[in-house]
Parts: structure tokens; sequence; C-alpha cells
């Protein structure tokens, strides 16, 4: 079994997929700034769905974001942490590729998806994808800008088809041996914490775009 862990949106995602990406039981539900507090819950509550334990785990995915300071660190770290434990792979995915293969599981006619995701008041972390073999590849990287472009909106279909997009992104992943090194897989942050960018400015592996 694969455990897949998003938490870059205001709804965090705790699943199990099979081999090939099969979701086999899911919690989303509303954060409210308590992952912490949570996401262990979930996981067991997860497990307890499959009829399955911990050990019976060989693969994490995790969403990298982009998406929160503090929400994208707790859930880097219990995937790690999970990984080193039980002495499994892990493998980073992009949240928001995940979230442009949600979308085309809504719109499969779609050729271009662009992801929209707040970034503080008034700014939006944009990331657009074009379609290839029905799946998106990047065509534009990131940017923070004023007013994500208009176009076809989809709201709540994208985060709930979230795992299962993070588990097939995944599953193909660890499949292919494209794992990841857990010292050294980190988070895409929409924005560092106010003060951290200037304190520390060797933090050059956080893609603070503004």
């Amino acid at each position: 079994m694969i455990l897949v862990l998003d938490t870059a949106t205001h709804r965090p995602v705790v699943a199990l997929a099979a081999a090939d990406g099969t979701i086999l039981a899911e919690r989303q539900w509303e954060s409210r700034h308590r992952h912490g507090e949570e996401l262990l819950a979930r996981l067991d509550e997860v497990l307890a769905d499959a009829g399955a334990s911990r050990r019976d785990l060989d693969g994490v995915v995790v969403g990298t974001g982009p998406g929160s300071f503090t929400g994208l660190r707790i859930g880097l770290a219990t995937a790690k942490t999970v990984a080193y434990a039980l002495s499994i792979p892990i493998c980073g995915i992009s949240s928001t590729r995940a979230l442009a293969l949600a979308v085309l599981s809504a719109d499969p006619g779609a050729n271009k998806v662009t992801v929209a995701l707040p970034a503080g008041a008034a700014d939006r972390y944009v990331h657009t994808f074009r379609v290839t073999d029905g799946v998106p590849v990047e065509a534009k990287p990131p940017a923070l800008v004023a007013t994500p472009p208009r176009a076809d909106e989809h709201d709540g279909e994208q985060i709930d088809g979230l795992a299962a997009a993070l588990a097939r992104l995944g599953a193909d992943a660890l499949s292919a041996g494209a794992t990841d090194d857990p010292a050294t897989l980190v988070p895409a942050y929409v924005a560092l914490p106010r003060g951290i960018a200037a304190a520390a400015p060797e933090m050059t592996w956080s893609p603070d775009l503004r």
C-alpha cells in the first residue's frame, strides 16, 4: 500500500492507495490550522478503514506544495518520519501538478490547465500546464500575480480529486524508481513567513517568488 499525504491547501488529504494508484481509503477535512493535531489521527482512520497497519505501507507520496509554511512543514515532516521509521521510499509530487491532473478528470478535453492558489490577501500563485497524453506538463514557471488569468474555473472538484491524482502520479514515480531522499526533499512555499527571507537568505530552496 502507498500512503498519500497533502497539506498544501485548506483541505488536507490523507489516503491509502494500491500499488497502481487506486484509492483504497481517504480522508479530507477543513484543517483550520490544526494539521499538527489531526494528521496522525486521520492516518490511523484510513488504515483502520483499509484493515491495515503502518507496517503494510510500501511507499509514501507527499504533496510538496506550494502552500502555507506551517501546513507544508507538518505534512512533509510526517511523511518523512513515516518513510524513515519504516525504511520505505518516499516521492514528492508538486501539489499544483496534481491539482491540474484532478481538473483533467473533470474536464478531460482540456489542453491547458492553469492552477491559481491564494498567496496572501491579494496575490495568487499561478502555475500553468499543457496536457500531453492526458498528463499535465509544466508550460510556464510558477509566478505570483495580483489577479489570476480568467479561464474556465473549477472550485471544489480539483481538491476532491487531489488524493487520486497524487496517488496516480506518485504510483507511477515509485514504480519507475523516481524516489526522493528524505534528507533533501523540501516543499515549495507560496511565500516565506514575514522576516524569514531577510533573516535567512541561505534558504534559497524555498521559491519565494515575490
